[in-house]
Protein backbone atom coordinates (compact mmCIF):
# COMPACT_ATOMS: atom_id res chain seq x y z
CA UNK A 1 0.00 0.00 0.00
CA UNK A 2 1.40 3.45 -0.81
CA UNK A 3 -1.15 6.29 1.00
CA UNK A 4 -0.55 9.74 1.85
CA UNK A 5 0.99 10.98 5.19
CA UNK A 6 -1.56 13.38 6.04
CA UNK A 7 -5.73 14.23 5.44
CA UNK A 8 -4.88 17.75 4.21
CA UNK A 9 -2.50 16.33 1.39
CA UNK A 10 -5.64 15.22 -0.37
CA UNK A 11 -6.81 18.68 -0.76
CA UNK A 12 -3.19 19.53 -2.46
CA UNK A 13 -2.71 16.41 -4.75
CA UNK A 14 -4.37 17.03 -8.62
CA UNK A 15 -5.98 13.85 -10.01
CA UNK A 16 -6.00 13.27 -13.69
CA UNK A 17 -9.58 11.69 -14.04
CA UNK A 18 -9.41 11.02 -17.74
CA UNK A 19 -6.26 8.50 -17.28
CA UNK A 20 -6.28 5.40 -19.15
CA UNK A 21 -3.25 3.12 -20.15
CA UNK A 22 -2.91 0.22 -22.85
CA UNK A 23 -1.35 -2.02 -20.42
CA UNK A 24 -2.71 -3.36 -16.91
CA UNK A 25 -1.26 -1.72 -14.02
CA UNK A 26 -0.68 -2.94 -10.20
CA UNK A 27 -2.56 -1.12 -8.03
CA UNK A 28 -0.50 1.38 -5.88
CA UNK A 29 2.36 1.63 -8.90
CA UNK A 30 4.10 4.77 -10.40
CA UNK A 31 2.86 5.43 -14.33
CA UNK A 32 4.35 7.63 -16.65
CA UNK A 33 2.12 9.53 -19.11
CA UNK A 34 2.83 12.25 -21.07
CA UNK A 35 6.00 13.19 -19.14
CA UNK A 36 4.06 13.38 -15.64
CA UNK A 37 4.39 10.61 -13.34
CA UNK A 38 1.08 9.67 -11.63
CA UNK A 39 0.92 7.42 -8.16
CA UNK A 40 -2.34 4.63 -9.24
CA UNK A 41 -4.74 4.35 -6.55
CA UNK A 42 -8.03 3.20 -7.94
CA UNK A 43 -10.62 2.60 -5.04
CA UNK A 44 -11.44 -1.43 -5.57
CA UNK A 45 -14.67 -2.49 -4.54
CA UNK A 46 -16.09 -6.20 -4.27
CA UNK A 47 -13.94 -9.30 -4.37
CA UNK A 48 -10.73 -7.93 -5.72
CA UNK A 49 -10.78 -5.43 -2.01
CA UNK A 50 -9.56 -7.81 -0.27
CA UNK A 51 -6.52 -8.95 -2.52
CA UNK A 52 -3.37 -7.46 -1.90
CA UNK A 53 -1.92 -6.94 -5.71
CA UNK A 54 -5.05 -6.05 -7.82
CA UNK A 55 -4.14 -5.09 -11.34
CA UNK A 56 -6.44 -2.71 -12.78
CA UNK A 57 -7.40 -4.14 -16.73
CA UNK A 58 -6.13 -2.32 -19.63
CA UNK A 59 -8.52 0.67 -21.15
CA UNK A 60 -9.78 0.62 -17.40
CA UNK A 61 -9.53 4.72 -16.28
CA UNK A 62 -7.13 4.93 -13.14
CA UNK A 63 -7.26 7.28 -10.49
CA UNK A 64 -3.79 9.05 -10.90
CA UNK A 65 -2.30 11.14 -8.84
CA UNK A 66 0.20 13.61 -9.97
CA UNK A 67 3.03 13.23 -7.93
CA UNK A 68 4.79 16.63 -8.41
CA UNK A 69 1.92 18.06 -7.08
CA UNK A 70 2.74 16.83 -3.81
CA UNK A 71 6.16 18.04 -3.58
CA UNK A 72 7.59 18.38 0.06
CA UNK A 73 4.88 16.23 1.25
CA UNK A 74 5.16 12.92 2.58
CA UNK A 75 4.16 9.32 1.83
CA UNK A 76 4.21 5.92 3.37
CA UNK A 77 5.45 3.34 1.14
CA UNK A 78 5.72 -0.47 2.32
CA UNK A 79 8.29 -1.68 1.37
CA UNK A 80 6.89 -4.16 -1.32
CA UNK A 81 6.70 -1.15 -3.41
CA UNK A 82 10.35 -0.92 -3.20
CA UNK A 83 13.16 -3.09 -5.33
CA UNK A 84 16.63 -3.63 -3.83
CA UNK A 85 19.73 -4.05 -5.19
CA UNK A 86 21.79 -7.19 -4.72
CA UNK A 87 22.20 -7.78 -1.29
CA UNK A 88 20.35 -4.74 0.25
CA UNK A 89 17.06 -4.83 2.19
CA UNK A 90 15.20 -3.00 4.60
CA UNK A 91 17.36 -2.22 6.98
CA UNK A 92 19.82 -0.45 4.54
CA UNK A 93 16.94 2.41 4.01
CA UNK A 94 18.78 5.23 6.21
CA UNK A 95 16.90 8.33 7.66
CA UNK A 96 19.21 11.50 7.75
CA UNK A 97 21.01 11.96 11.19
CA UNK A 98 23.46 14.21 11.12
CA UNK A 99 24.54 13.97 15.01
CA UNK A 100 25.78 10.35 13.88
CA UNK A 101 29.65 10.09 14.17
CA UNK A 102 29.83 10.19 11.05
CA UNK A 103 26.64 11.64 9.94
CA UNK A 104 24.41 9.62 8.08
CA UNK A 105 22.60 10.54 5.23
CA UNK A 106 18.64 10.15 4.01
CA UNK A 107 18.64 7.34 1.63
CA UNK A 108 16.80 8.53 -1.92
CA UNK A 109 14.67 6.89 -4.09
CA UNK A 110 13.58 7.01 -7.65
CA UNK A 111 11.11 5.03 -9.98
CA UNK A 112 12.23 2.67 -11.78
CA UNK A 113 10.91 0.49 -15.49
CA UNK A 114 8.58 -1.57 -13.42
CA UNK A 115 6.49 0.89 -11.77
CA UNK A 116 8.39 0.47 -8.24
CA UNK A 117 10.84 2.05 -6.35
CA UNK A 118 14.24 1.86 -6.44
CA UNK A 119 17.11 3.00 -4.50
CA UNK A 120 19.34 5.55 -6.04
CA UNK A 121 23.28 6.64 -5.72
CA UNK A 122 22.47 10.50 -5.41
CA UNK A 123 19.65 12.65 -6.67
CA UNK A 124 18.81 12.95 -10.05
CA UNK A 125 20.05 16.62 -12.19
CA UNK A 126 16.31 16.36 -13.19
CA UNK A 127 13.03 15.30 -12.10
CA UNK A 128 11.13 13.38 -9.26
CA UNK A 129 12.95 11.59 -6.32
CA UNK A 130 12.01 10.29 -3.11
CA UNK A 131 13.99 10.98 0.11
CA UNK A 132 13.63 8.83 3.21
CA UNK A 133 12.37 10.67 6.56
CA UNK A 134 10.99 8.00 8.67
CA UNK A 135 10.46 4.34 9.23
CA UNK A 136 7.01 2.85 10.56
CA UNK A 137 4.79 0.00 10.07
CA UNK A 138 1.77 -0.13 7.60
CA UNK A 139 0.49 -3.40 6.49
CA UNK A 140 4.19 -4.56 7.16
CA UNK A 141 7.66 -2.88 7.19
CA UNK A 142 7.29 0.81 5.57
CA UNK A 143 8.93 3.85 4.83
CA UNK A 144 8.08 7.57 5.41
CA UNK A 145 9.26 9.47 1.78
CA UNK A 146 9.35 12.94 1.19
CA UNK A 147 8.34 13.90 -2.31
CA UNK A 148 11.12 15.81 -3.95
CA UNK A 149 11.79 17.72 -7.23
CA UNK A 150 15.36 18.14 -8.55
Amino acid sequence: MIKLRTLGEIDRVVNNPVLKSANAVAQYTFLTDDGEVYLIANSIAGDNAYIDDVTIPAGEFLNGFLVRSLETQELVVDEKHITYGTGKSYADLKVADPTASPAVAATLLTIGNDGKLAIAASAPESGLYFKVTGKCRLTGNAVVLKVMLA
